[in-house]
């Protein structure tokens, strides 16, 4: 059978015809190919299966596709499937990714604004994060994605980043000298972890733990679950320091392609699995981290606090530079940010 593709327009003109004809009831399907199909969605993460943030996007896998009735069709591509964050960030903005969850750090190379969220110590604690992303600072952010064509449809927990290194413990930023630390390909970053001491080395993940191995490194940063995830123990990164200099959140992003494609009622569906998706992962996050220290302690990580004052202070530079080069919307973000109860 020939299938022929007509616009809108014409299609509705040959429908009129039909029905003022009578062969054609209005409301009635002519077939069962006629039949909605469902969307494949797929969703992408650059983390391992066993990572608890790619557990909770089962979750929502399960939860959208139950929701719509098997309306929807939901794939869950982990550990870099679809590629890297760029290639997945830019796969949303043409359609061809549905959802992904991405690094806020990444984000902000089409949002401007989402440096905020990059900024060293700008979160006082995990709740005070939370308030920031729910509140004012989140929905603005959310508004300057949309005019790129990128929907943010929550935040999710991805802890602190933290200093992990061969040599240690690391209690003052002068126990950093002399020392190179794995960061993500990130300006503020690299920054930071100068402006801390270290030297900063921007290096994709996958290459970090040979990196590691073979003395190129002597450090990095990052969460315990990752820490665990990547099995970074196995590397003589014995040395982990609670610095927390960041706590950059991760991104549930959407192609607003895709969700302008849906119905209200399907994109009710979507915003309600992931409400109740970034619910479970917040709660899943806390409980994993107790688990992730008690993991890195039995394979012999020590594990100390640090005085975050003398660390903080050797940032403020940062933050005038910032406030400098993006102007006073983001000046003005980052002082409600750090200002907010």
């Amino acid at each position: 059978m020939t299938r022929i593709r007509a616009s809108s327009g014409v299609l509705a003109g040959i429908v009129a015809v039909l029905v003022a004809g009578g062969l054609l009831v209005a409301g009635c399907r002519g077939s069962a190919d006629d039949a909605p199909r469902p969307f494949t969605v797929k969703v992408g993460s650059v983390l391992s299966v066993a990572h608890p943030t790619v557990r909770a996007l089962s979750f929502l896998e399960k939860r959208l596709e139950e929701l719509s009735g098997g309306r929807f069709d939901v794939v869950i591509f982990p550990a870099s499937q679809l590629g890297g964050q760029d290639q997945m960030l830019d796969g949303c903005r043409t359609g061809d990714v549905q959802m992904t969850q991405i690094s806020a750090a990444v984000v902000s190379e089409y949002v401007p604004l989402a440096n905020a969220l990059s900024m060293p110590f700008i979160f006082r604690d995990s709740d005070h994060q939370v308030r920031v992303l729910e509140g004012e600072p989140g929905r603005r952010i959310a508004e300057q994605a949309r005019e790129v064509g990128l929907e943010i449809l929550g935040y999710l927990d991805s802890g602190t980043r933290n200093i992990t290194t061969r040599r240690g413990p690391i209690e003052k930023p002068e126990d950093l000298r002399g020392m190179k630390i794995r960061v993500m390909d990130s300006k503020v970053m690299v920054r930071t972890i100068n402006a801390l001491g270290a030297s900063a080395v921007a290096m994709n993940q996958g290459e970090v733990f040979t990196a590691l191995q073979q003395g190129v490194l002597d450090g990095w940063e990052n969460n315990p679950q990752t820490v665990v995830d990547q099995r970074m123990y196995e590397t003589g990164c014995i040395y982990f320091a609670w610095t927390r200099h960041f706590a950059i959140p991760d991104v549930l992003m959407a192609s607003k392609v895709f969700l302008d494609r849906l119905t209200p009622e399907e994109r009710g569906w979507v915003e309600q699995a992931v409400r109740e998706t970034i619910e479970m992962q917040r709660g899943m996050w806390q409980a994993e981290t107790i688990k992730a220290l008690e993991i890195m302690r039995e394979n012999g990580m020590k594990i100390n606090d640090v005085d975050l004052a003398p660390f903080q202070a050797r940032v403020d530079p940062i933050y005038r530079e910032y406030y400098a080069k993006f102007g006073d919307e983001f000046r003005e973000l980052c002082e409600t940010i750090r200002n907010m109860p």
